[in-house]
């Protein structure tokens, strides 16, 4: 690949595409030393791709927007963001390590469980993270009414997390979200992978508990070693959601604990007014759990899981 500049950063590798529109590049500082690994990670819009160019760079420069206002350990902190020859794009911190649908062998078909433990460590991380971007408040003017700025992610999926060589859980990708900064005539319905999509999406619905639910399809599949409600394709998988009961037998983990197989069983509902209130309670719930009391092993437990894997991610 011809190096790249884009401000005060060098373009090194290709990372692969993140999002339907977007690529991301292994980047470095003009400052930083050539020897070691990148620290950057650059995201480009690629121009090239959709009809939809005005509402395809909306929805990127919303994702820059977000990424530039959240400010939580496990959201990756923006250095830079602009727009170089016509081309925007957002500068942020590398995550060493490797993409959680990966250790949960999505990638090869082949899905296996992570131990109760370490997958309640991984989503609590994400559900953390969560909070905080669905509790953020704005100004709707100088001096006037704080609201909730409305932000769902809609893409939360195991495509959508790092896990690092050092335990750290990071929600990379929130290309997919709406918020009241996105102009309506530039959202996208059907953004996200299906197969974590609450029901009510096949309407056309999604606010934070649809993001709950899709924690908690993440959260059984890290427990089960299986994949919950992914079809052999979109309407395979769109069925599968559309027929999708909590209480069939082969949806239930054995051996949980009464509170994890709470936060499974309320977030897992058809019904989106009997899901937790918010991330904040799924929160509280997980971190009662007894599952959730070896934290720091678990973190330990995930980072050697992660350095034993080739595969390297953002």
């Amino acid at each position: 690949m011809e190096l790249l500049h884009l401000g005060r950063y060098r373009l090194v590798e290709p990372l692969g595409v993140v999002g339907s529109t977007s690529r991301s590049f292994a980047a470095r500082h003009e400052d930083e030393s050539p020897d070691g690994p990148p620290s950057y990670v650059v995201k480009l819009l690629d121009t090239s791709r959709g009809a939809d160019g005005d509402s395809r760079r909306a929805r990127f420069e919303h994702e820059s927007r977000l990424l530039r206002a959240l400010n939580h350990p496990s959201i990756p902190t923006v250095h830079a963001a602009g727009e170089q020859d016509g081309m925007p794009y957002i500068v942020l911190d590398r995550v060493e390590g490797i993409g959680l649908a990966t250790l949960c062998g999505h990638d090869t078909g082949s899905p296996r469980a992570l131990g109760r433990d370490v997958a309640v460590y991984v989503i609590a991380q994400i559900v953390d993270a969560v909070r905080h971007m669905h509790e953020m408040e704005i100004e709707l003017e100088e001096g006037g009414d704080i609201v909730s700025l409305g932000v769902v992610h809609r893409g939360l999926s195991p495509a959508s997390v790092l896990c690092s060589r050092t335990g750290d859980v990071v929600l990379w990708d929130f290309s997919c979200a709406r918020s009241r900064w996105l102009a309506p005539e530039h959202d996208d319905r059907n953004a996200g992978d299906p197969a974590y999509w609450a029901p009510e999406r096949l309407e056309g619905i999604a606010d934070a508990r649809s993001d709950l639910f899709a924690m908690a399809v993440m959260l059984w599949e890290m427990l089960r070693g299986q994949r919950c409600l992914a079809g052999v394709d979109t309407a395979a998988t769109r069925e599968a959601v559309a027929r999708f009961d909590i209480a069939q037998p082969a949806r239930r983990v054995p051996g949980l604990s009464p509170k994890l197989g709470e936060v499974l069983r309320k977030n897992l509902d058809r019904e989106p007014g009997r899901r937790y209130e918010d991330a904040y309670q799924m929160l509280q719930r997980l971190a009662q759990a007894p599952e959730a009391a070896a934290a720091e092993r678990s973190r330990e437990a995930l980072a050697e899981f992660v350095s034993t894997m080739p595969t390297p991610g953002p």
